[in-house]
């Protein structure tokens, strides 16, 4: 007799539940509790890099339901939950597209805290003393066997249940680290601050994509 799709679906979903770590589960609720009571919220980061050469950089990054404005790697992108705008001051260009959800990426400002609610199974790591606080990390394993990526740690601090690291260890070596070095919830916002303004770019080639 040949299950149906739904019962292979519900198999498999228990199985992958029963390998996540319950105290693991718990300490990630406590993140989300945070990050789903606010409002908007605002990130200022850190990012290394480290695949051969090191390279480093901040960034930071002002997220309200669905909208953000990301300042990285000399790039501004706003996003007013229709399309991105990403200007490229030293280029004097302004790109315009389409939301699209690029799951794979880590940094996919969208859910910058909250990535790994879905697609992993998790387990309680090791905890360390970093800037003087104590920081619990859960690895995260993709489920998805063909990700370029062969786990994360995201350090939980454990004083407030925020994320303060989080490090991406790719299948090839790579390791990426983020780290939160300010977060700031629930300020207050003019009603214009995700909208983009043509006037404010009269000099730049703007190109809608």
């Amino acid at each position: 007799m040949k299950n149906s799709p739904l019962i292979v679906l519900l198999i498999a979903f228990v199985n992958i539940y029963s390998q996540n770590d319950i105290k693991a589960e718990k300490l990630l609720d406590k993140v989300s509790s945070n990050i789903d009571k606010a409002k908007n919220y605002s990130i200022e980061f850190s990012y290394e890099l480290n695949d051969n050469i090191t390279e480093k950089t901040k960034g930071n990054i002002l997220i309200s339901q669905g909208n953000y404005i990301l300042d990285f790697l000399g790039v501004k992108q706003i996003c007013d939950s229709n399309f991105i705008y990403t200007i490229v001051s030293e280029n004097k260009e302004v790109m315009i597209s389409e939301i699209s959800e690029e799951k794979d990426e880590i940094i996919n400002p969208l859910n910058f805290l909250e990535f790994y609610r879905e697609g992993y199974i998790v387990k309680m790591d090791e905890s360390k003393n970093e800037s003087n606080f104590l920081i619990q990390y859960v690895k995260l394993i993709p489920i998805n066997n063909n990700s370029g990526i062969s786990h994360l740690l995201l350090g939980i601090n454990t004083e407030n249940n925020n994320i303060y690291k989080i490090i991406e260890i790719g299948k090839n070596n790579t390791n990426t680290t983020i780290r939160i070095d300010n977060i700031t919830y629930n300020s207050k916002l003019s009603d214009d601050v995700f909208v983009f303004n043509k006037n404010d770019y009269k000099e730049f080639y703007i190109e809608k994509i």
